[in-house]
């Protein structure tokens, strides 16, 4: 329930379970990609220099957002140095690291500090936070681990609660695409089962484009996005019992994919 003492996603990420990353890469991304990392656990080939860059500028919000509870705001430099200490410990600890043509760290640190001075322009939440970078976990009806994640940031918006999650993109987003995505139905679900009533959503997405901005998504689910999820959860729980896992051929994930050679093999080894 809202406001008790919960364990930290990294304790909760050493028991079995579900998460939305893991179910969103089996329904969405490639069930190939799924079964190399989550069942072969198969070494990484290359990681593409976005994944510790996101979780990067997700240390510097967060470091924002605690300071903002405590009454205070980190200052533009303070918190580009929070993105260079972050980033510089993700890039030193990621396996086979790249970098697109044109990059190093120099540029990656000049875009960071572009895209967080457009977050900090859009930033609103100085006074409504209830909760920085809370975990969570729920069962799900014919699950057989319970669902694990973690809330960016909770805060009040007028008379509802809202879930906020930081998004950086290369382009802006579509029109209708909160409303698709699964993560907002995998929060706000989790939310509800915890505190019995669902909250609002809102992605706040920033882009690395020439001239980043920042902009705010709001979304919502309901009764029947909840019951949806359930069921599928459970059709890929039984697929992936099954050993059904192929690969996902005009995925948009394909370009950066970390197992990429190995699936390029798949065909070879699957019907050796």
């Amino acid at each position: 329930m809202e406001g008790c003492v919960m364990a930290t996603i990294d304790e909760l990420r050493k028991e079995p379970h579900w998460s939305y990353s893991a179910l969103n890469t089996y329904l969405n991304i490639c069930q190939a990609q799924y079964f190399y990392r989550y069942v072969e656990q198969a070494e990484v080939e290359r990681t593409s220099v976005c994944f510790p860059f996101g979780k990067a500028f997700h240390a510097a919000l967060t470091a924002q957002a605690w300071e903002c509870m405590m009454g205070n705001s980190l200052r533009q430099d303070e918190l580009v140095e929070r993105f260079s200490e972050a980033f510089r410990i993700e890039a030193e600890a990621t396996p086979n690291l790249i970098y697109k043509e044109g990059e190093n760290f120099d540029t990656i640190i000049d875009l960071a500090t572009k895209m967080l001075d457009a977050a900090l322009a859009n930033w609103t939440d100085y006074y409504t936070i209830k909760g920085v970078a809370q975990a969570f976990k729920v069962d799900v009806p014919g699950l057989d681990k319970p669902l694990i994640g973690e809330y960016d940031l909770i805060v009040q918006d007028g008379r509802d609660v809202c879930i906020v999650d930081w998004k950086t993109s290369a382009s802006r987003w579509s029109a209708g695409k909160a409303d698709r995505d699964l993560q907002a139905t995998v929060f706000s679900y989790a939310y509800e089962k915890q505190n019995g009533t669902a909250p609002l959503f809102r992605f706040d997405v920033i882009t690395k484009t020439k001239n980043p901005g920042c902009e705010s998504h709001y979304t919502s689910r309901g009764f029947h996005d909840f019951r949806r999820f359930e069921a599928l959860a459970n059709r890929a729980q039984d697929a992936i019992n099954k050993g059904v896992f192929l690969p996902n051929e005009t995925s948009y994930a394909c370009s950066e994919c970390p197992y990429r050679d190995r699936c390029r093999q798949w065909h070879l080894k699957k019907w050796r």
